[in-house]
């Protein structure tokens, strides 16, 4: 049985410039970077090669979101598009979303689209989203929580 989450995870070509987007842009905390040339990590990710470099950045919930990149094996490019399958998300929670979407485009942040009001998909309420994209054209979605949705609808 599932009791919980340990952390998100995704692969990134640079760590150091993932870091930058998740630090310095979005402002939170991570980890120093690892360096893991480890035998159990390589049976782990399947990869008898693998080199690594890590870091975990700190969700204010309480969840991680873990950055890999791979000094050994070099990934390649591959398309992020929403459609495709396998292609992931995350959707943070924030208390000012006209605010953050104006600072991140100032800053060169790739938004798909403007703050759009929706019902949410908890079916409680409306929520201001938009999606942009963050390092290697990782997609990443912000939501504000607006008040109670028509109970009529």
């Amino acid at each position: 049985m599932i009791t919980s989450t340990e952390h998100f995870s995704f692969t990134v070509g640079n760590i150091d410039d993932a870091l930058h987007f998740f630090r310095d842009l979005l402002g939170l905390e991570a980890t120093p970077i690892a360096e893991v040339d480890d035998e159990d990590v390589r049976r782990i990710v399947g990869m008898p090669t693998a080199r690594l470099r890590t870091s975990l950045v700190n969700i204010p919930d309480g969840n991680k979101i873990e950055l890999i990149e791979y000094v050994q094996p070099k990934g390649e490019r591959i398309s992020l598009a929403t459609c495709n399958a396998g292609v992931a998300h995350i959707a943070f929670v924030v208390d000012d979303l006209e605010k953050m979407y104006h600072d991140l485009s100032r800053e060169g942040v790739e938004f798909v689209n403007a703050p759009v009001r929706a019902p949410g998909n908890d079916g409680k309420g409306m929520w201001d989203v938009c999606y942009f994209r963050g390092p290697d054209g990782i997609t990443f979605e912000l939501i504000e929580k607006q008040g109670q949705a028509n109970p009529n609808r």
